[in-house]
């Protein structure tokens, strides 16, 4: 059984945790975590683009979630604490959907002295992203509308060649007409690229995606383990397989969610609402 801090208190409350970012997340992240269970959070500057970087020059090779626990262990040796928070996203095309863009975001926190890590994830769609090869002289004023410049920062490179130099966190127009010269004369095809800048504090649009992710995390934290009290309790795993209406068989859609504890084995399962079978047009026999 975990010691709480008072018979109705939190195990975080009046702790602090360290969050590894070079990217202004902590008002992100930290006001959910002293709302939600009293945790107060301080930024930690350590270098994360080691770990891979939006622009591709580091790549990553961990997953999201590797990533983040790594990220969040950085923050944590640098500061010497046991305590630590770090995000990770990942922005792409989701599978089966080329022609949108989702940024998934994930927040974890790593706890040494309870020895457990807890994350949650949220997606968004609404991120603002571009790209487009350009010749110096080229329009923009396209290209700058639909990437939300000068709010949205931009990234240049070279089109063809070296992958390098690349100018990050352009805001200002005569700073990006000076990138596009500079990458256009290093490029083979005399073209530069542009591309929106990700990183978290050039991309006003996907600030918000890695708010709710914190949020969804500070509620987990707040939800304690009915069996040892851990703080953590959530879903760790969907349950598939719901009957189609038509001719009976399981159709691969969630029918139960299964939550569990971080730090020990009790697991429950909360079977989804309003299930009253599958639609025939998802069934593989019935609309194969």
């Amino acid at each position: 059984m975990f010691v709480l801090a008072g018979e109705t208190g939190h195990p975080y409350s009046g702790r602090t945790a360290v969050l590894a970012t070079m990217h202004d997340k902590l008002p992100l992240i930290a006001p959910a975590m002293v709302a939600a269970i009293g945790l107060d959070v301080r930024n930690v500057a350590v270098d994360t683009d080691r770990l891979g970087t939006f622009s591709g020059d580091v790549t990553r090779l961990g997953t999201p979630w590797e990533t983040a626990v790594a990220k969040a262990r950085l923050g944590m040796a640098a500061a010497g604490t046991g305590l630590g928070l770090a995000s990770e996203g990942s922005i792409g095309a989701p599978p089966g959907l080329a022609f949108v863009v989702a940024a998934a975001e994930l927040v974890v926190l790593v706890d040494d002295d309870l020895g457990i890590v807890v994350g949650e994830t949220s997606v968004g769609y609404d991120i603002v992203t571009v790209a487009d090869e350009l010749a110096p002289g080229d329009d923009l004023d396209a290209l700058l509308r639909r990437g939300g410049f000068p709010a949205h920062g931009l990234i240049v490179r070279p089109a063809a060649g070296p992958p390098t130099p690349v100018r990050k966190g352009i805001h200002d127009r005569a700073a990006l007409d000076e990138a596009i010269r500079m990458c256009a004369a290093l490029s083979a095809d005399g073209r530069a690229r542009v591309e929106t800048d990700l990183r978290a504090h050039h991309c006003p649009s996907r600030r918000p995606i890695i708010a709710v992710a914190a949020q969804r995390l500070a509620d987990r934290l707040a939800t304690r383990c009915p069996s040892c009290t851990a703080p953590g309790w959530g879903i760790v795993r969907v349950e598939l397989g719901v009957p189609c209406r038509l001719c009976g068989c399981d159709v691969p859609l969630p029918n139960a969610d299964v939550l569990g504890c971080a730090a020990c084995p009790a697991e429950q399962t909360v079977d989804r609402p309003d299930l009253d079978g599958a639609d025939p047009a998802r069934c593989q026999w019935c609309n194969p």
